[in-house]
């Protein structure tokens, strides 16, 4: 199978120019490999060099990040091997967030719950289909749903299931519209839609994915995080997304990603909540 290279991330981090609340969280990465212990999928997307636990310390390290949610990447598909020994290795800095398989066991699960998985993971490109049973079984275990979807076929298509889940419910990279689309497309009113449940969480994440601009400061997603810091300042979450997989235009450097919500939250109270007390709140740090 011929696959793309991911390019690797920028691994001369800036140190940011803002600094971050203590307690601050990073609520959006993966960790890939080492592959000679932690293989990929064989049905994965594409390739990327490790990017690995050691270089996501050094990362938070600079950027004056304390805490971390681990996220399942499609290149792991369902083995979350690696993502217990993270989670393990620093149990009270760590949770994750997996991509549990539709035949998992409750003793597996009950595996992952005990090393600080908190949400099951659903991307539209793994499947279309949200599997209900397994949002029925995570919610017994006090686990909510995390939903990834691109676009405004795909936020049409998921918005009534996730209105409909129980619990808390998470939306990836705000909620990733074109920002070409405007504030008022129909993709991005999806996500409106969820925050006013006031169950639902957004991720301040990801602007290079729905940018239009080749490189930062991809000042056509201000907007987007202002709005959503309208809506619901107190349901809003910070992810970094390294190491930035799949992005082929000009790698954005990890610090003045965090730089940015110098401009998108200028308050530091608001920063305070987005970076340290939501996160505390919903993966149930101590």
């Amino acid at each position: 199978m011929d696959r793309k290279l991911s390019p690797p991330p920028d691994r001369n981090t800036k140190k940011p120019l803002l600094k971050t609340p203590s307690g601050a969280c990073d609520t959006h990465f993966h960790i890939y490999g080492p592959q000679e212990r932690y293989p990929f999928n064989p049905n994965r997307p594409m390739d990327a060099e490790d990017s690995t636990y050691e270089d996501l310390i050094k990362l938070h390290d600079t950027l004056g990040i304390s805490r971390g949610v681990i996220v399942q990447s499609l290149m792991h598909g369902h083995c979350y091997e690696y993502m217990l020994n993270a989670l393990c290795r620093d149990p009270e800095r760590f949770r994750g967030v997996a991509m549990p398989a539709p035949d998992i066991t409750d003793g597996e699960l009950e595996i992952l719950d005990k090393a600080g998985v908190v949400g099951a993971r659903f991307a539209y490109r793994w499947s279309a289909d949200i599997n209900r049973n397994m949002i029925s079984r995570i919610d017994e275990l006090g686990w909510h749903p995390q939903f990834w979807f691109r676009g405004e076929e795909e936020a049409l298509a998921w918005r009534d299931i996730m209105i409909a889940s129980p619990g808390n419910f998470v939306i990836d990279h705000m909620g990733w519209q074109p920002a070409k689309n405007g504030l008022d497309s129909p993709g991005f009113r999806v996500v409106l839609d969820c925050l006013e449940t006031g169950r639902c969480w957004v991720k301040l994440s990801g602007p290079n994915r729905f940018t239009s601009e080749k490189k930062l400061p991809y000042s056509d997603t201000l907007p987007f995080a202002q709005t959503l810091i309208e809506y619901a300042p107190e349901r809003l979450i910070w992810g970094s997304d390294w190491p930035h997989p799949d992005h082929f235009e000009i790698m954005p450097n990890d610090g003045e990603i965090l730089d940015l919500m110098i401009d998108w939250a200028p308050d530091a109270n608001i920063r305070k909540m987005i970076f340290s007390e939501n996160p505390k709140k919903l993966f149930g740090f101590s």
